[in-house]
């Protein structure tokens, strides 16, 4: 029988093939412990139940599948989400979106919330955490990244997100949202003339429904969302979105032609990261 160390070292020979050291080395500890809550690599046994998983796992890995679908999870904002093809993996620089509407919520007795394009629900359920008082509408267009978003919640026990099923991009369905105190959204706003800089791994296996806008028009969501807070939004509101680094212009001159006041802040790489719009 091999050791724990034996077969962590052999996978990350197999996955130096395919990343760098340094990635591999990350992508072993992940893959161990997420998987098979291995935190230690040692001379132990590595156990023999598992030993099928990780011949198929390897397959996977070698196919260029991203580590958090194989072991199913993702960390963000203190937590584990549940991902799967039907959802964005969660990014860290996502966390800043966060860590500001937490920041914001909390200046607001009873915040009303919607995050617009949840996905796994990771940004409506982390904000929830921490700010219990909010009631926070989280919409997808997508039933199956709905159905993951609803296990991330009972998972994590959380009470105070509704998911449901919208068309955002359809202003009928637009205005039946209600009211809010905060808009925030990581939407769609890759153009494709940008898929020459993505990853092998993030176009074959992360869904394009949450990366390509469906339409001619990549800026489309901002347009459609600082459209729905002109009249959706409640005195003193925010909002608050992820934006494309390399779109700054275009979002400005999107904002520009708004009654909005605005501003760009950038993430710890000093890259522009949030749009943050009030009154």
């Amino acid at each position: 029988m091999k050791t724990i160390s034996t077969v962590y070292s052999e996978l990350k020979d197999i996955l130096r093939k395919l990343y760098s050291s340094r990635e591999a080395e990350n992508i072993a500890k992940i893959y161990f412990e997420d998987k098979y809550n291995i935190k230690s690599i040692n001379d132990n046994i590595f156990p023999p139940e598992f030993s099928k998983i990780i011949i198929e796992d390897i397959e996977r890995f070698k196919n260029g599948e991203p580590v958090q679908y194989i072991t199913g999870k993702a960390f963000f904002y203190d937590n584990f989400f549940k991902v799967d093809s039907s959802v964005l993996i969660p990014r860290p620089e996502t966390e800043l979106l966060v860590d500001l509407a937490i920041k914001y919520a909390k200046n607001i007795k009873s915040p009303g919330i919607i995050d617009i394009g949840t996905g796994s629900g990771c940004i409506a359920l982390s904000i929830a955490q921490k700010v219990t008082s909010s009631e926070i509408l989280a919409i997808d267009i997508s039933p199956a990244a709905l159905k993951t978003a609803n296990e991330n919640k009972d998972f994590l026990q959380i009470r105070n997100v509704v998911f449901t099923r919208s068309d955002f991009l359809k202003k009928s369905e637009r205005d039946g949202l209600g009211d809010f105190d905060m808009i925030v959204s990581n939407p769609p706003y890759i153009s494709p003339v940008e898929k020459k800089y993505m990853t092998d791994s993030t176009l074959k296996f992360e869904p394009d429904i949450a990366l390509f806008p469906d339409s001619s028009n990549h800026m489309i969501f901002y347009e459609k969302i600082i459209d729905f807070a002109e009249n959706n939004l409640r005195k003193n509101g925010i909002v608050i979105c992820e934006i494309n680094e390399f779109r700054v212009k275009e979002i400005k001159d999107i904002v520009s032609v708004s009654s909005f006041k605005f501003d760009i802040i950038e993430d710890m790489q000093n890259k522009p990261r949030i749009l943050k719009l009030w009154k």
